[in-house]
């Protein structure tokens, strides 16, 4: 498709962004002879390309700037005031070509909460649950029914999708180091959770994961929505095409989007062929960028890069959200293999024969057993009341230093936080295990020939909001990206006790006597205390690829940027389908979120279509 093509048609829409959510958008309507879809990508068409499709290679797509945006964000001055790479996919199939193929979902409190606290109609678990059933197919695990019991992966198949175009399902493989980590926890009144799709997400989870287990591929938003689809003479697709602003024009009280304009090859072009909507899928940074660069969002920062304001929304690019990540490690005294055994020459073949045959490490990935974790379960109820305190306190001042027209919106957040975290079945916490050495500034270098268990935890509902604003009116420039880490003190109160248990169960039976030997955090570390702890949260927390919230799904008034039919306000048809509309951060991996908002947008706007044939 060229753009003298796409240019001579008539657009229905036009669809900013060909990733995880857009691209199921772009399938669901064109699913619609009569209506003609446009996709603009920035990136290209990754097809068979082993960094993606292979699930052992997962990591090696990142910082490559085929396949990755390579932001960072601005340095953290609650993290010794380093700057932290902030991944993102570029290319069709947007993060889900690069994610860690985790498919996840939301408790149903959570969800629930969009609706009954924040006033989105429409937006509840009832219905997401819907949406993400039709974006999957689950397959049947092969584990029987004592191992599927123990490795906690015993899900009920009424919870699941049956006939979507995302394939997930388990690992191939399991090990006894999985099992030992849900024994261990279990110790500690943690429970395993045979069906982490259910509504209930807590206690000890296999993760589902986004791997067709037919081909040992990774199943992602481009080869699972958009290929098979391709040869629909209605949905058109233009890659290298970066977008760099929204065309609007006044049409009475409202901005219609007629348009877009966009830089391919060096030139820049111009689409004002739309007829209906304009649909930014561009993610939590790309989206409130070109929100900014089109004239939408706070005058003051729009004034700074001398853009003229069109809509005055001071929520845009505001209420930055993610998981905040850190890693404790191990050397290991196992017969099981791990990521670290690839780097003998030998067992890297043997382990590539096996993936012809869909087994061994290549047909899955390092991470796959998770224990999400409820504050109960992280303290004492003296604890848990200190942490509430600590945190209403240091969210009163927030409040008070807001800008007042977002603070009713952050106000009902907050209570949001203080009913899940009161809620003994709502977890605050993650940890995964990644069976392999993982790269560290402070780590000794890995010892040839050792195996290594790394325990990464998240801090999954944290307190503290960032932003994402334009860095410069270059619309080609990257945006300025601030994750605000620990910018609320009660997340590092919480953390230090999140770190704590994680330290805990690396020695506690039936998991220590695989331990070797504890790497990070080093013995000096320890030696200090809390103090050591908290030292060492600054220096290695990071990002965990999940960043939502930047173009709110709330009320105006709240200071929200979409209404629950993911039109921007002020504007007449121009909408909002990808992550940024997360208003808050689920205790989940975002995955089968993204392709639940794509699916329900894609019920909307066909809703609307066919009201305005009536």
């Amino acid at each position: 498709m060229s753009y003298e093509e796409l240019a001579s048609r008539s657009l229905d829409y036009l669809i900013v962004g060909g990733g995880t959510s857009g691209l199921a958008l772009a399938s669901r309507l064109s699913e619609n002879g009569d209506i003609t879809v446009a996709v603009l990508e920035a990136g290209e068409h990754h097809a068979s390309a082993p960094e993606i499709d292979i699930p052992g290679y997962i990591g090696r797509a990142l910082g490559n700037p085929k396949y990755d945006w390579s932001f960072t964000c601005v340095p953290q001055p609650n993290a010794n005031n380093r700057t932290v790479r902030q991944p993102r996919g570029k290319g069709l199939g947007g993060t889900s070509l690069i994610n860690f193929t985790g498919m996840f979902r939301p408790s149903k409190a959570e969800v629930d909460a969009l609706e009954s606290v924040l006033g989105i109609e429409g937006w509840n678990w009832d219905t997401m649950l819907h949406y993400m059933k039709k974006s999957e197919t689950l397959q049947p695990t092969k584990l029987s029914h004592a191992d599927a019991i123990k490795f906690a992966a015993d899900p009920d198949p009424n919870n699941h999708g049956t006939n979507g175009p995302i394939k997930k399902s388990f690992s191939p493989t399991f090990y006894e180091l999985h099992a030992a980590l849900y024994d261990t926890v279990q110790t500690f009144g943690v429970p395993r959770n045979p069906d982490t799709g259910s509504g209930k997400n807590d206690g000890s989870v296999m993760s589902f994961l986004s791997i067709d287990a037919t081909t040992a591929k990774r199943s992602h938003a481009a080869n699972a929505y958009l290929e098979p689809n391709l040869s629909r003479k209605n949905l058109l697709v233009l890659t290298g095409a970066h977008v760099t602003k929204v065309i609007l024009e006044q049409d009475g009280p409202l901005q219609k989007a007629i348009g877009v304009e966009f830089v391919k090859d060096g030139t820049t072009n111009r689409l004002e062929n739309v007829r209906r909507d304009v649909v930014l899928a561009a993610g939590s940074f790309q989206t409130p960028q070109l929100l900014e660069l089109s004239g939408i969002g706070n005058p003051d920062i729009l004034a700074q890069h001398g853009i003229d304001v069109r809509i005055d929304l001071p929520g845009v690019g505001e209420n930055l959200q993610d998981h905040i990540g850190m890693t404790t490690m191990a050397e290991l005294d196992v017969d099981e293999p791990t990521l670290d055994d690839l780097a003998n020459p030998e067992f890297a073949r043997t382990q590539e024969e096996l993936y012809k045959q869909g087994k061994g490490l290549f047909a899955t990935i390092p991470a796959q057993a998770f224990v999400f974790l409820s504050a109960d379960a992280l303290g004492s109820p003296e604890d848990v009341a200190q942490w509430r305190a600590h945190a209403d306190t240091h969210c009163t001042n927030t409040l008070a230093k807001v800008l007042p027209s977002l603070r009713s919106g952050l106000e009902k957040q907050y209570a949001v936080h203080r009913q899940l975290f009161d809620d003994k079945e709502q977890p605050q916490a993650e940890l995964l295990m990644f069976t392999g050495y993982q790269r560290m500034l402070t780590a000794p270098p890995a010892k040839p020939g050792a195996r290594y268990l790394s325990l990464v935890c998240a801090l999954s509902r944290a307190l503290s909001r960032g932003t994402v604003h334009i860095a410069s009116a270059n619309p080609l420039a990257p945006p300025r990206i601030d994750p605000n880490y620990f910018g609320n003190e009660a997340d590092l109160d919480l953390y230090v006790h999140v770190l704590q248990y994680m330290l805990k169960v690396l020695e506690t039976e039936p998991l220590k006597r695989f331990v070797k030997e504890q790497i990070m955090p080093r013995p000096e570390t320890l030696a200090k205390g809390r103090e050591g702890l908290v030292e060492y949260i600054r220096e290695n927390c990071r990002q965990v690829y999940h960043p939502v919230g930047t173009a709110a799904m709330m009320l105006r008034e709240d200071g929200g940027v979409v209404d629950s039919k993911l039109t921007v306000y002020g504007t007449r048809n121009l909408r909002v389908v990808d992550l940024s509309v997360l208003p808050m951060e689920f205790v989940c991996h975002t995955q089968s979120v993204a392709y639940a908002i794509g699916e329900q947008a894609a019920d909307i706007l066909k809703s609307e279509l066919l009201g305005s044939h009536n």
